[in-house]
């Protein structure tokens, strides 16, 4: 059962950390066996609560870092959203988003049913003021710093005032990895501010309020972007509906993969000097596992979605960022950019 074993100050300090073990292709006792052994440095290490069935925690014992909280469900991939979480109400993502609700824990990761969580947290955690649509946003490598795109598969449709929404969000999410003036850009067809659908072109005039408080030679709506060109870096959030965003989402991490295959599958490059680390760089940098999963961003808590094909490394970083956007309290910094 779930308990509280923090008992100083500093242990009140840790992040408790919500893992879903269940609902997605990876076998929940090797991912559990796997993050149990896995080392988190720091001053506060996370505090982690597992979701599973008694078979999940067989043989596995609780400790002062961990402990477990048993379900008798399991929302599977193929499941309804909505009548999943009608039915199945003790499963390990609708109790782990309403531990969440609780403030039993701080952050929730799941790579379960993503129409099921997003259902779940849309009916259980407020929406953050002046928030219509939550979006989920991920980062995403280029040339030079990772890219915040959003959304990426909540909102099949959306309207201008979601994508200004949007881009709020983005630009809380890369301050609170640091970046001081994020720069925004709106996937598009073309860079004119005519192109794309009536929408586009309405979000275009939405977006520039960004740029009403900001420096005439430093703008933070930089315009439209066309796909091939937001890899060389050149704004910080991507914004786009999450139809598209997930397409282009899929279809960057397809090519990533492909490349990354042939280039490891090529026998006589890899026996040249040099070239094995090449590879192994661009694989570490850009395989979507060493990237956090998707933040639900605009709901009343920290909830990250991995891939349903994710290896106990993508948890482990999406570990690392949730531990760092409650550190640095992501949720303040959406109000702040919000102006609430």
């Amino acid at each position: 059962m779930l308990n509280n074993k923090t008992t100083n100050q500093d242990d009140l300090k840790r992040p408790r950390i919500g893992i879903d073990l269940l609902g997605c292709d990876l076998a929940e006792r090797h991912l559990l066996q796997t993050l149990l052994n896995t080392s988190f440095e720091g001053k506060h290490p996370p505090y982690f609560i597992f979701y599973g069935t008694t078979e999940t925690f067989s043989g596995f014992h609780e400790n002062p870092d961990c402990s477990f909280h048993l379900v008798t469900e399991v929302i599977q991939p193929e499941d309804a959203p909505l009548t999943a979480i009608r039915t199945k109400k003790d499963s390990s993502l609708i109790v782990g988003i309403k531990d969440l609700k609780e403030y039993n824990t701080d952050a929730f990761i799941t790579a379960g049913n993503s129409g099921s969580l997003l259902a779940a947290s849309t009916l259980n955690l407020s929406l953050l003021p002046k928030i219509d649509r939550p979006g989920f946003i991920t980062l995403m490598p280029t040339k030079e710093d990772p890219i915040a795109v959003i959304d990426v598969g909540a909102n099949v449709s959306v309207e201008p005032k979601h994508l200004l929404q949007f881009a709020k969000m983005g630009i809380a999410y890369q301050k609170s990895r640091g970046i001081e003036k994020p720069t925004v850009g709106l996937l598009n067809i073309g860079e004119e501010k005519k192109k794309g659908t009536p929408k586009h072109q309405e979000a275009y005039k939405l977006l520039r309020e960004l740029n009403d408080d900001a420096p005439l030679d430093a703008p933070v709506f930089i315009g439209n972007i066309e796909g091939r060109d937001v890899f060389r870096g050149a704004i910080d959030v991507l914004v786009t509906d999450g139809f598209t965003g997930n397409v282009f989402l899929k279809t960057s991490e397809g090519i990533a993969g492909f490349i990354l295959d042939q280039m490891e599958n090529v026998g006589p490059l890899s026996s040249i000097p040099g070239v094995k680390s090449m590879i192994d760089a661009l694989h570490h940098r850009l395989h979507f596992a060493q990237y956090p999963g998707a933040l639900l961003c605009g709901v009343e808590g920290i909830v990250i979605k991995c891939h349903g094909a994710s290896t106990p490394d993508a948890f482990v970083h999406s570990i690392h960022g949730a531990r760092h956007l409650v550190k640095n309290f992501f949720l303040e910094k959406i109000r702040s950019e919000l102006g609430v």
